[in-house]
């Protein structure tokens, strides 16, 4: 419950910070240039409170909508209102020179670009990297029985287990395309090559990957099944990424490969019922090498199209270190990079896979409630550094309603030196912001189905 709570306050802040600052970057840049600002609002709709200061022009509000902001300048479509007739010409957003306005529109995208960057740096700078080790934590009979204790170290069938200079074991990661569809794992450890479910013949692959680095990560929570694939099978699927294509046949040829591969694109084995099925773990211990065999019980998750397997007490160590600060400033340029790319990707996903693959607000609320549950405030510091260059990206698409839709009117403007009718403007942009919160309002109910397992 308290989990809970303060993921609704961070959440909460976070998102308003985001808004609080793209707007800011408007109302600074239109202040400096004196451009009349009548409202500056966090969200649409019904107004919850609004406040004009004395011997100040501007009103600030929150209204009810919490889908973004707006300043309300001179020169936007409200020629009309009353409260601008006795507003100089040479206060309005046209009144003022071209490269002015144009420094105006793009204010909120810079901060919010800044913003990125410093959440990024501080999640890199001001923390220690954090990971698991193979060094189990036993708790249960399961394992204490055939005598495996804490201290000891999984060993993986692939990747082969090694740690690095931090202390922290990584996984494997590759990427396949098939027919243009990218099969991405973004990490995974096999655990059992050869696992069978009852008297079927088929063949899984059990995988492990940690769900989480803000306490020692539980081994059942990370498990997955997948259908096994052998090595010529996968061959006749999938067209290798030429950049892993390498690393990933020096890794099939290796004498302790795995007999099966994990078969991501047909994507996790869900059964409607619960069902066991028979796994070997490998320990190294100060006994030598120990083999256990164990028994999971496996049952699809409430509402959710995923198993949950039976915990059977093991847990692993986790490993901090203080990189050198020169590999920390490195980690912020490529997390900040890797960010910034996001956007198209997002955009790829929407145009090739549906509307199905986008998450909003609500999903925004659900995975950052998830990475402040499961990880440490680093990686929550990241998410949201992402969310900010995101917004700023996507806020220089040229659609109408955003802000590269007013730029780019502003250098067509500027290059034929001719108008376009202000009411023209004003409709596009109006079309444009009734199909973005359509838009909206779809991709929210698509994530509340998508969390409540419809």
């Amino acid at each position: 419950m308290l989990n809970t709570i303060v993921s609704i306050i961070l959440f909460v802040v976070a998102f308003g910070l985001l808004i609080c600052i793209h707007e800011a970057g408007h109302l600074s840049m239109a202040k400096l240039f004196k451009v009349y600002c009548k409202e500056y609002s966090i969200g649409f709709g019904p107004a919850i409170f609004s406040k004009t200061r004395k011997g100040h022009e501007t009103k600030f509000s929150i209204r009810a909508i919490p889908f973004g902001g707006y300043v309300a300048m001179y020169g936007e479509g409200m020629e009309d209102d009353p409260e601008f007739k006795d507003i100089p010409y040479e206060r309005s957003l046209e009144g003022i020179k071209k490269w002015k306005k144009a420094i105006i529109l793009s204010a909120g995208v810079i901060l919010n670009a800044l913003l990125a960057f410093v959440l990024i740096f501080i999640s890199n700078v001001a923390f220690p990297t954090v990971a698991f080790t193979r060094e189990a934590i036993v708790s249960g009979e399961v394992l204490t029985s055939q005598g495996i204790a804490s201290g000891d170290h999984i060993k993986f069938i692939y990747p082969e287990s090694y740690e690095s200079e931090e202390g922290a074991v990584y996984p494997f990661t590759y990427e396949f395309t098939d027919n243009e569809k990218v099969i991405h794992s973004s990490g995974f450890f096999i655990v059992d090559d050869e696992v069978r479910i009852g008297t079927s013949a088929e063949r899984y692959v059990l995988t492990y990957m940690p769900t989480g680095n803000k306490n020692e990560p539980n081994f059942s929570d990370g498990l997955s099944l997948y259908k096994g694939l052998t090595k010529d099978e996968l061959d006749e699927k999938l067209v290798y990424n030429t950049d892993l294509e390498k690393d990933f046949i020096e890794w099939a040829s290796k004498e302790t490969a795995p007999a099966y591969y994990p078969d991501f694109e047909s994507g996790p084995y869900i059964s409607d019922t619960d069902f066991e099925f028979e796994t070997a773990l490998r320990f190294e211990g100060k006994e030598g090498f120990t083999k256990v065999k164990i028994s999971v019980t496996a049952s699809q998750k409430a509402k959710k199209v995923v198993n949950t397997y039976s915990d059977i007490g093991l847990s692993f160590k986790r490993a901090k270190k203080w990189l050198p600060f020169s590999k920390r400033l490195k980690n912020t340029f490529i997390d900040y990079g890797d960010a910034s790319i996001a956007v198209f990707r997002g955009l790829k996903v929407l145009f090739t896979g549906g509307i199905k693959n986008i998450s909003g607000i609500v999903g925004i609320f659900d995975v950052s409630s998830s990475l402040y549950t499961n990880y440490t405030f680093a990686t929550y510091l990241y998410f949201w550094g992402l969310i900010s260059v995101n917004l700023a990206i996507f806020n220089l698409l040229p659609f109408p309603g955003l802000d590269g839709w007013q730029l780019l009117v502003t250098a067509i403007e500027g290059i034929s030196r001719k108008k376009i009718p202000q009411k023209l403007k004003t409709i596009m942009s109006l079309i444009g912001i009734g199909l973005l919160l359509a838009l909206m309002v779809v991709i929210v109910v698509l994530d509340v189905l998508r969390i409540i397992g419809i």
